[in-house]
């Protein structure tokens, strides 16, 4: 049959069907698939047929019932039948004549009649199904299964969706955001506190407490100077730095790259960011020897700027990882961004 006729092409003779049949973007499509784009492309557009390259596909396709059926057509247009005007034409040069009978043009003149007819009883025969019809019945039902679900999976467009998650996702910004929000969540789950609403109804015997973030806590400073102390140090203040010192700027300006140009530095950011981080959070200790107290060990309180030490201490004991969290953070963005320029060489 005419699938089986494509299935036993070649992937690159099917590529050149493709293009003698007008078929944009199959490059990327397997064997199978190409094969019933080209099946449902050439049923639907017959003109094809005119082609030699197509003419194996078109003369499997045929049925034998309508090939017969054109035979039988052009045999009766091979054997034309005397009209009635004529044989009245007959009678009347011969009137005198006794009308015999020619065995021979009777005869062919009942051919195309008989042929209808032996057509007709062979078509109305039912003939048990060969292993090789119900093998393609099971292929062409496969097939319209097959084409229902890819249609059903394409009408969710969750492939359009995983694309543009990874497209999005495969950037220095868009894992140096993914950094950002862990910290600025953890900071905020642990910041705001919960408190008790109350007990849901009883489910198979039991009950679950239910509780709600302090909201009322938005309105005082133990939440706002602990997230403003964060925020400055965290992205603020780096990405007014990388601003203006921007190294990719003078690099792109050498290599006439003006695509690769990069509004902010990734590398200045982070670096800037571990800087802060060292200074605001990190908690100093003096040697025991150098206060002159053996075995006690000293930790100096510090303010950072107008942040008391409860503030920095908050932001340094919530955050995911505290201290060594927020410098892991930095570390993961300066590789980040050194692969990223590598790449890019």
């Amino acid at each position: 049959m005419a699938h089986s006729w494509l299935q036993r092409k070649r992937k690159g003779e099917l590529m050149e069907l493709a293009q003698r049949a007008n078929l944009p973007d199959v490059d990327g499509l397997l064997k199978d698939d190409l094969v019933d784009l080209l099946y449902n492309h050439l049923g639907s557009n017959a003109h094809y047929a005119k082609q030699s390259v197509f003419s194996d596909f078109y003369g499997r396709t045929a049925s034998p019932y309508k090939r017969e059926r054109v035979s039988t057509a052009e045999t009766a247009l091979m054997v034309p039948r005397p009209s009635r005007r004529q044989t009245v034409i007959k009678r009347a040069d011969s009137e005198s004549e006794t009308p015999e009978l020619t065995p021979e043009k009777p005869f062919m003149m009942r051919t195309p009649r008989a042929v209808d007819r032996i057509a007709s009883r062979v078509a109305h025969v039912d003939y048990p199904a060969s292993p090789a019809q119900l093998a393609e019945v099971a292929d062409q039902s496969f097939q319209v299964a097959k084409t229902k679900a890819t249609e059903l999976w394409n009408r969710t467009k969750i492939d359009e969706a995983i694309e543009y998650v990874r497209d999005n996702a495969s950037s220095v910004a868009a894992i140096q955001t993914l950094i950002l929000v862990i910290e600025a969540s953890g900071l905020q789950w642990n910041t705001l506190g919960t408190t008790f609403l109350g007990s849901t109804p009883p489910v198979l015997g039991a009950t679950n407490d239910v509780y709600i973030p302090e909201l009322w806590l938005l309105l005082t400073s133990d939440w706002w100077a602990p997230a403003t102390l964060w925020s400055l140090t965290s992205w603020v203040l780096p990405l007014l730095v990388s601003y203006f010192f921007n190294l990719t700027l003078r690099s792109n300006t050498q290599r006439e790259s003006p695509s690769r140009q990069s509004t902010i530095d990734p590398f200045t950011f982070n670096i800037v960011r571990a800087i802060l981080a060292y200074s605001a959070y990190r908690i100093p200790v003096i040697g025991a020897g150098l206060v002159g107290e053996p075995g006690i060990a000293r930790a100096q309180t510090l303010n950072w700027g107008p942040f008391s030490e409860a503030t920095v201490r908050t932001v340094r004991e919530n955050v995911p990882g505290e201290y060594y969290g927020l410098q892991i953070g930095s570390v993961v963005g300066l590789l980040v961004s050194l692969y990223t320029a590598a790449l890019q060489k």
